[in-house]
């Protein structure tokens, strides 16, 4: 997590809020509940990192608010944007995932507010309620499908 967010602790996150979250749209109201109660809220300005590549940060976000960039950087160190995110997104998860180092950065392009979760409390959520791991495995099958036609492109050039 970047250093300089504007308010660490933004306060509690509700139902409501989880549930404008595309992952939740199908889950009812005591569900939502749940989930909110292990997310805290957290802020940053436009221009600051959400997830930075050098942290050793693991959680999973939740775009309540605000839209962002996610971004890799070139070998010789130019940014490459990869998607843009907005309310409703979330992002983080192949980290929270596997353990393992993040595959990149998540600029904020506005004034953002995230709900914020543990990767424990993700992967506990992910086998507590089959449909949100079933939209996750969707998103993640996209994602490489994605990748590899990046790759295929990038090949053939």
């Amino acid at each position: 997590m970047s250093a300089d967010n504007l308010d660490m602790d933004g306060g509690p996150v509700s139902a409501d809020e989880i549930g404008r979250i595309g992952l939740f749209l199908d889950l009812g109201e005591e569900e939502r509940a749940a989930i909110a109660s292990v997310c805290r809220k957290r802020r940053f300005a436009a221009g600051q990192l959400i997830i930075s590549d050098q942290e050793a940060d693991h959680d999973v976000y939740f775009m309540l608010e605000g839209s962002a960039d996610v971004q890799n950087h070139t070998i010789i160190g130019d940014a490459l944007k990869l998607d843009q995110l907005g309310a409703g997104a979330y992002f983080g998860e192949l980290s929270a995932l596997d353990g393992g180092p993040r595959s990149a950065e998540v600029l904020a392009t506005d004034n953002c507010i995230v709900a914020a979760m543990a990767p424990s409390d993700f992967r506990n959520m992910l086998s507590e309620y089959p449909s949100v791991l079933v939209l996750v495995l969707h998103n993640l099958a996209v994602m490489i499908r994605h990748s590899n036609l990046t790759v295929l492109q990038h090949a053939t050039i």
